[in-house]
């Protein structure tokens, strides 16, 4: 969800005008900041180094003495921690301060629950603190236009996504469509994004569409993918490190047995009853691995297993 506004950084920037109805003066030179400004930021004690989602900035286009432009802090948010009650201002300081910039701060909640969370935490601090922006699908406008859809795929995806992860399928499809049009590596990485926003039979009616080549692209993507992995987990284990590493090692076990039969296919190998029993058993994702290795030279399907 954070490549979304790094693909288009201007995206953060159009929301708060659209959706929050922030005036900005004419910008231009929309920049990601954030890999100069890592090496600026402290550690913070046994909880690793502090780092924000995403940080933008924009230049004026008629700079002002006292202003030089614009700054956005992005935090895509999965789940409710109240660290970030109180880290998301230090973002926000730090950040200010090392650009010199007004700055606002986006959070884009992956639920309901944390949508409410997210919009009660500037209510918390005294004063109100009313520069907090909660993006949620409540807000977010449905990008059903397939030329504005074509002409931002990031927004289109994000529109997507918000609408879909609350039961609302129609933009997932066209954010489909789009993505599958793209020529550089945004396509596949879009997609698995898109199919980790939507139920399992909105996934498969998606995946249907697409020719085995196709599949073979996307599925080898989708092993390494985080957003493919956080949206196969139901929420029922959220705070739960044992049930969350239980749902990933399964995804990611479901995945390989799928490559595996996706590259037999490919290379019209048949699969027996017993291979394909033995493939859907096999709860090793490191023995999965070697067997869609071996498929790529396989001659028969046997021969995987040796």
């Amino acid at each position: 969800m954070v490549s979304l506004f790094r693909d288009d950084p201007r995206l953060a920037f159009d929301l708060l005008r659209s959706v929050f109805g922030i005036e900005l003066p004419p910008l231009t030179q929309y920049m990601d900041r954030k890999g100069e400004l890592d090496r600026h930021l402290p550690l913070i004690g046994d909880t690793g180094e502090l780092r924000m989602d995403l940080a933008l900035s924009a230049e004026l286009e008629q700079p002002e003495r006292r202003r030089a432009g614009i700054a956005v802090i992005v935090e895509v948010q999965k789940r409710i921690n109240s660290t970030k009650r109180w880290r998301l201002w230090v973002y926000w300081a730090l950040l200010a301060e090392q650009l010199k910039r007004n700055t606002a701060v986006l959070v884009v909640p992956l639920s309901k629950s944390v949508a409410r969370w997210s919009r009660g935490l500037g209510r918390l601090e005294i004063p109100m603190r009313e520069g907090l922006l909660v993006l949620d699908h409540e807000n977010m406008p449905r990008i059903t236009d397939l030329e504005l859809a074509r002409l931002r795929p990031a927004l289109v995806v994000l529109s997507a996504v918000l609408h879909a992860i609350n039961g609302d399928y129609e933009i997932a499809q066209i954010a489909w469509d789009v993505a599958r049009e793209l020529a550089d590596e945004r396509r596949w990485r879009y997609a698995a994004i898109i199919l980790s926003a939507v139920p399992q039979h909105e996934r498969d009616r998606m995946i249907g569409d697409l020719t085995m080549e196709e599949r073979h692209e996307l599925t080898e993507l989708e092993l390494n993918s985080i957003a493919y992995h956080d949206g196969r987990d139901d929420g029922k284990r959220e705070g739960k490190l044992e049930g969350k590493l239980e749902g990933m090692l399964e995804g990611k076990r479901e995945v390989l047995a799928e490559l595996v039969f996706t590259i037999l296919e490919l290379r019209e190998l048949p699969v027996d009853a017993a291979s394909r029993a033995k493939i859907q058993a096999c709860s090793d994702p490191d023995l999965l691995q070697r067997w869609a290795a071996r498929a790529k030279q396989a001659r028969e399907t046997a021969s995987i297993f040796d």
